[in-house]
């Protein structure tokens, strides 16, 4: 693989790349696969580890250069592997990660300044302390994603975090369904009171209603039901796919009508064309 490397960025050593075109590009591989772009350039870790060789034609190119171009990391465990201690990644944009935190994390990641989107992954109530440290340190976040085990109870914590910039708080795969009582904790809660779009699924149709109507600055849900006046006529029907599918969008209908009868004229409530039991509704 090094020697089909080598043969990639040679032919991009010509003058007519690099000096008639200032052209520059940059090669390496991580897990066997070889990845090849232009300069500059942002990147993207999907893998949980990095590049294991990298070749440049950029004369003043360098690793911490490469470093300071990841912008994206979407492996939540990318942390858990052991990184050079002089590495620092200052420019992440995009991060999901899974808790604990390990301590090597905040060395490499100094800063959070750039931070937009976040994605918690085995959130619990044992590592408060930590989320909210990365909350604190991310001024700038606007998109907040937070799952945990489907063992666990709801975790009290998610309606204490503060952080006043996020605007997009997303509990799909929380996998949790929240009754009435917590839509109206949520809509309290200091990340509830901000968030514009919210993306969660409530145990009836009276949550919806609820989250609507008080969450004040709610301006798009993307919700999903487990109301059992919703489901109760299509669980007879599972072992029929094709028969419970259309009794679903069915049903789904149904919910969409009774939302529209009891929300505001202003609300507009449509189906997810995307999945037959997620519903829209616009504020």
């Amino acid at each position: 693989m090094q020697e089909r490397i080598d043969q990639l960025i040679n032919s991009f050593r010509s003058s007519f790349w690099i000096e008639e075109h200032q052209w520059f590009v940059r090669c390496l591989t991580v897990k066997k696969t070889i990845y090849f772009y232009n300069l500059p350039s942002s990147f993207c870790i999907c893998e949980n580890k990095l590049p294991d060789l990298w070749r440049s034609t950029y004369p003043d190119d360098n690793q911490q250069e490469f470093y300071n171009n990841i912008t994206t990391i979407h492996n939540e465990i990318f942390f858990n592997q052991l990184i050079l201690p002089e590495i620092r990644l200052r420019n992440i944009n995009d991060l999901h990660i899974r808790l604990p935190i390990n301590d090597q994390f905040w060395l490499i990641v100094p800063s959070l300044e750039r931070l937009s989107s976040l994605n918690i992954s085995y959130h619990t109530d044992h590592f408060q302390s930590q989320l909210q440290a990365l909350l604190d340190r991310a001024p700038h976040l606007r998109y907040l994603c937070i799952d945990q085990d489907q063992s666990l109870p709801l975790q009290i914590s998610l309606f204490k975090y503060t952080n006043k910039s996020v605007r997009e708080f997303n509990l799909q795969n929380y996998n949790y369904s929240f009754d009435e009582e917590e839509c109206m904790r949520l809509c309290h809660s200091p990340l509830g009171i901000q968030c514009q779009i919210l993306f969660i699924h409530v145990k009836n149709r009276q949550s919806i209603i609820i989250l609507v109507k008080n969450m004040i600055n709610l301006q798009v849900l993307h919700i999903k039901c487990n109301d059992e006046m919703f489901n109760k006529q299509s669980t007879s029907n599972e072992n029929n796919n094709e028969q419970f599918y259309d009794e679903n969008i069915e049903n789904k209908d149904d919910l969409i009508q009774w939302l529209k009868d009891h929300l505001p004229s202003t609300c507009l409530v449509v189906k997810d064309l995307h999945s037959t039991s997620l519903i829209r509704i616009w504020i």
